[in-house]
């Protein structure tokens, strides 16, 4: 299951990367932010509907609801692939391919110092994000008071997800336009690092279901904002249009990156400290700092 899931994870990515691209490929600069909205809306409804749908069809289907998942995903690949085709190639100069000059493509845009900073920005945020959410619904268990059962934590946890929607929704579509209508990407990502950091010590000073609740509603606003905006920004900073598809595969895997480590923190600072209050805090620094990566980022208002 662990292989196949691997496997899953990369195909999947292998398929994000261009379709980013395809953003940089065909819209034009004043109308990212709105585009960006709009992808940042399909992901995270993708991630609501998926939650609610393995939640309630599980019981019925069991692990056969991964058929159901892989039919969607291929027959929504194939469709954009028709819908939108890419333009003729058949003209186009390609170079012979270098394995060597492929390899070293990869570490072009991060030698960028805005791009750079772009990126740890993006990694310390879902980094942050994912250290304080991964723990969820053992926090729901334990942390809260009173306490949840197990049947209660595992009922209540995707409603916080349901709970952060309408915001998130709002927020996306909102802050996409507002950018570009304003041309301006720097100040909705440091404000929405700064909010998502505030609303990430809510539990700490109100260890309750509300507090949880709370806390869900303002990172999912916080968050809307600064999704659509940081794929703007990211496409802002490329070093070379030509080379959208590789850079923005790279920024992707910075969001990657920040998923997987994101866990991993979050189960050590519990072992060291013996309790769940170091998770919100650790997960409040690293979003606070990706506010302050975005700072030194030059020619880009």
């Amino acid at each position: 299951m662990g292989v196949l899931w691997t496997v899953a994870q990369v195909l999947i990515n292998i398929a994000q990367a261009p379709v980013f691209a395809t953003l940089a490929d065909r819209i034009a600069p004043e109308r990212l932010g709105t585009a960006s909205a709009l992808g940042g809306f399909g992901a995270f409804f993708g991630l609501i509907a998926g939650v609610i749908f393995a939640g309630s069809m599980f019981a019925t289907l069991g692990l056969a609801i991964y058929a159901i998942v892989a039919a969607f995903l291929a027959t929504v690949c194939v469709m954009f692939v028709l819908a939108a085709p890419d333009t003729s190639s058949e003209s186009l100069d390609v170079p012979a391919f270098d394995w060597k000059e492929f390899l070293i493509g990869f570490t072009v845009a991060p030698r960028s110092p805005n791009y750079r900073w772009v990126w740890i920005a993006r990694v310390l945020l879902t980094f942050g994000i994912t250290v304080s959410t991964a723990l969820g619904i053992y926090m729901m268990q334990s942390y809260i008071h009173p306490a949840l059962s197990v049947a209660e934590a595992t009922e209540l946890s995707p409603k916080l997800y349901l709970a952060a929607a309408p915001f998130t929704i709002l927020a996306t579509v909102f802050a996409g336009r507002l950018s570009d209508r304003i041309g301006r990407r720097k100040p909705f990502v440091i404000v929405s690092s700064m909010l998502m950091a505030a609303a990430l010590l809510i539990p700490v000073a109100s260890p309750t279901l509300t507090g949880l609740f709370l806390q869900a509603i303002f990172v999912g606003l916080a968050y809307g904002i600064y999704l659509p905006v940081d794929t703007a920004l990211f496409i802002n900073v490329l070093p070379d249009a030509k080379s959208a598809g590789r850079d923005l595969g790279v920024a992707a895997f910075g969001n990657n990156l920040g998923q997987a480590l994101g866990p991993i923190a979050a189960g050590i600072v519990v072992s060291i400290t013996g309790g769940y209050l170091g998770v919100w805090l650790v997960g409040c620094v690293l979003v606070a700092l990706a506010a302050v990566a975005i700072l030194p980022v030059r020619g880009i208002r």
